[in-house]
């Protein structure tokens, strides 16, 4: 099954890990396999003091979009970005995807909520499916900027309808994340080459003029909404100037015009 299969669905290693332990079932077998996963947790100084959750900051960001997603450097050695899942976005190529039922709605709609641009990237764990299967994971993650806080709420507003509509995922409680957040999960086929049932996790939030979409597929025994939703504070607190927001180095297609097809935007199965 592709990672980058649209669903209406329905981490990162950072310098301070807490390890749990976990059991899970090996692939084929009924052996218990442990398992050490890391806190997800952003790592800023005073992080008893980050205000990631507090709904009143209502920030006015400027672009380029790209600033406030999860970087390498973020993640550490053990990720890999996924090149030819990253794409700077704006309203001619991201009206395309199917987060729409076409691209003149689209565009409307984007025009509608005063798009400025957006950003979308991946991440794949060293060892791949391999390692999925001892609890690695891959990400996905999309920021979109609009003019102001009332289109991105517009924005948000839409991809959460679309989620709640298309009724293949379900809502699942998380800890909020922004002004406001959604978190939504999904059992679909398995990972490659296993018996091991496959989990999508995904965690959507506004934070002021900024919405963002965080998404982590990986080995259903292993995976939790703390994941996605631990990579979303770490967006989070760029956002609200807790961690310093840097734009990334410019991958080999960084100017590509169109994205997937198989965008990882909310999406109703079949469009």
């Amino acid at each position: 099954m592709s990672r980058r299969l649209p669903l209406a669905l329905a981490a990162s290693l950072v310098a301070v890990v807490v390890a749990v332990t976990v059991l899970a079932s090996a692939c084929g077998g009924g052996d218990d396999v442990s398992k050490t996963v890391p806190d997800v947790a952003p790592t800023v100084p005073g992080t008893a003091e980050v205000k990631a959750n507090d709904p009143k900051l209502q920030p006015a960001l400027t672009m380029p979009a790209s600033r406030y997603s999860v970087s390498q450097d973020d993640l550490g050695a053990s990720f890999l970005t996924d090149i030819p899942a990253t794409f700077v976005l704006t309203v001619d190529n991201y009206s395309k995807t199917k987060t729409f039922k076409s691209a003149e709605e689209g565009a409307s709609l984007l025009k509608q909520w005063g798009y400025l641009g957006g950003y979308e990237t991946g991440y794949t764990p060293e060892g791949r499916e391999v390692a999925v299967l001892n609890g690695a994971f891959y990400i996905s993650v999309e920021t979109h900027l609009f003019s102001d806080s009332a289109g991105a709420k517009k924005a948000y507003d839409f991809f959460d309808g679309v989620l709640k509509a298309a009724k293949a995922a379900q809502s699942v409680k998380a800890p909020p994340v922004g002004n406001e957040s959604s978190g939504w999960h999904l059992v679909q086929d398995k990972v490659r080459n296993s018996n091991v049932d496959a989990a999508y996790h995904r965690i959507l939030f506004r934070r002021g003029n900024l919405v963002v979409v965080v998404q982590t597929y990986g080995a259903e025994p292993f995976m939790k909404i703390d994941v996605a939703r631990g990579l979303a504070l770490i967006v989070d607190t760029k956002a609200i100037g807790q961690l310093e927001a840097i734009e990334p180095t410019p991958t080999s297609n960084f100017f590509t015009p169109s994205p997937s097809a198989a965008s990882r935007t909310p999406t109703v199965p079949g469009r």
